[in-house]
């Protein structure tokens, strides 16, 4: 559990920079949405409570997904969700350099082969055995 801080934080979903004034917004996000954000006249129709309560809904979500244990059988695998999950392990196992891709250009022998994401750009097998 986190000790409570003496500021409050921004607004913004996600954000953890200290403000000055509850229900506002941290400059590091004024600069990176920009002209996104809007200033009303009417004070706001939720309080820092409303807030909390729509946080801790998402960190129990969170939390009750990251102890759940899922068997094999249970997993449908003719969805569309179940589709995107694999695609989006199966990339960023590709950009951690761990799964192979095919039909990628070597960038040592500059042949198009079964590769896997170096730091240096495509690598097949044939280039890897080479030191």
């Amino acid at each position: 559990m986190d000790a409570p801080s003496l500021w409050a934080t921004c607004i913004l979903p996600g954000c953890k920079q200290p403000i000055a004034d509850e229900l506002d917004v941290c400059t590091t996000c004024r600069t990176a949405f920009g002209d996104y954000l809007h200033e009303t006249d009417r004070p706001p129709s939720y309080t820092v409570a409303d807030l909390e309560e729509r946080d801790a809904g998402i960190r129990n979500a969170y939390r009750s997904l990251y102890g759940q244990r899922i068997e094999p059988e249970q997993i449908d695998t003719d969805s569309d969700k179940y589709r995107r999950a694999v695609t989006l392990a199966t990339t960023v196992a590709q950009q951690m350099g761990q799964e192979e891709k095919a039909n990628q250009t070597c960038w040592l022998c500059e042949e198009r082969r079964m590769c896997i994401r170096r730091p240096g750009g495509w690598e097949c097998r044939d280039c890897r055995q080479i030191q």
